[in-house]
């Protein structure tokens, strides 16, 4: 199984400065270390903040959307790729909505982001100076929001093998509660009422973490177990389960009797489960032994056979196994990467519940 760092995400500010108390911080993020801003864009709650008519939604929409196949191709890539394509989206983004959004939900915009970087935003040039921070302050800030940083990795890599979530989860709070009330204790109570009048009005961000983006359609190698080719586009109304995986991938085989769970649970609902075969080993392209292994191993749902890494590519798939769940509207809600009952964590029912959840849902 190919591992990858699950991280934290930074906290929103959520401060009262009346009292130098903290408010609420998230927890684990999934989404760690992609642009805040450019995951404030999915954020419905964020859409809803900002008041679009339904002109401005349907146009808002349709960039991200368009964005958003350019944006699954970096995830496999190394950071220093990621970072610099996410950038290049961010750019794209910031430019393209300024014509469709009003001054005034611009500027709300980059108040919710400036609250979504948390302290961070403190290091940033334009919160620098209309701040009037000096050069003293600001080294210190960094030092502390570095400090803040390696606890959090350090916590993050003892979250892969934790039973206690928790534990962790509580941790993670009184390191930002600890950052935070830090840095304001640095700050002059103009510099403190300046970053308040800069966050703006009070956001709930408990309402974050919900982000929904539109997934690549399937690329058809006209190489299918069980089924006729199928389209992504004609699934709407459907709760989809994509699942990548390789057929000699332990990981991969300890998540098969999920599938036929979930296969045989969701037959008479309008849920569609869908593997996608990408070889991990040069053994795994014979498309013969790849049939094989899907009759032996009774997996009777739609297999499209990604021979070419196609798919994984253009998804920027980057573990095997990995199960994606996409909402009746052809959005990305939900992913899990890796085994779904790996090390005590129960994936299998945090992703039924998500599945269950996303059938509630109306399909408009």
């Amino acid at each position: 199984m190919k591992t990858r760092g699950r991280g934290f995400e930074w906290a929103l500010l959520g401060v009262l400065l009346s009292g130098l108390l903290p408010g609420t911080v998230p927890a684990l993020d999934p989404y760690a270390g992609i642009e805040p801003y450019w995951m404030l864009l999915h954020e419905p709650s964020v859409l809803s903040d900002l008041k679009l008519t339904a002109g401005q939604r349907k146009a808002f929409i349709n960039v991200t959307d368009e964005l958003d196949l350019k944006f699954f191709p970096l995830r496999n890539l190394n950071a220093q790729q990621v970072h610099a394509g996410i950038d290049r989206l961010t750019e794209e983004a910031q430019r393209r909505l300024g014509e469709i959004l009003q001054p005034a939900q611009g500027k709300r915009l980059q108040e919710i982001h400036w609250r979504k970087l948390g302290m961070a935003a403190l290091l940033r040039n334009d919160v620098i100076q209309r701040l009037k921070l000096e050069e003293s302050q600001t080294k210190q800030i960094e030092r502390i929001i570095q400090e803040t940083q390696a606890a959090v990795a350090e916590l993050s890599q003892q979250a892969a093998s934790a039973k206690d979530r928790d534990a962790i989860d509580k941790r993670y709070v009184a390191l930002r509660t600890d950052e935070q009330k830090t840095i304001l204790g640095l700050m002059k109570p103009e510099q403190q009422a300046a970053f308040r009048s800069l966050l703006g009005p009070d956001f709930d961000e408990s309402r974050l973490g919900q982000p929904a983006l539109k997934v690549p359609e399937l690329i058809d190698t006209k190489d299918w177990i069980n089924s006729e080719p199928l389209r992504l586009g004609e699934q709407r109304g459907k709760v989809v389960v994509v699942h990548f995986y390789a057929a000699d991938c332990i990981n991969c085989i300890r998540n098969y009797p999920w599938y036929r769970e979930w296969h045989q649970r969701f037959k008479d609902k309008p849920v569609a489960l869908i593997g996608i075969h990408t070889p991990e080993t040069e053994a795994e392209r014979d498309a013969s032994a790849v049939r094989k292994k899907a009759a032996d191993a009774k997996l009777e749902f739609p297999i499209l056979i990604d021979g070419r890494n196609e798919n994984w590519n253009a998804w920027g798939n980057s573990m095997w196994p990995s199960v994606y769940v996409i909402d009746k509207r052809g959005y990305l809600r939900f992913f899990w990467p890796g085994e779904l009952k790996w090390q005590g964590n129960d994936g299998e029912k945090y992703m039924r519940e998500r599945i269950e959840q996303l059938l509630l849902e109306p399909a408009a």
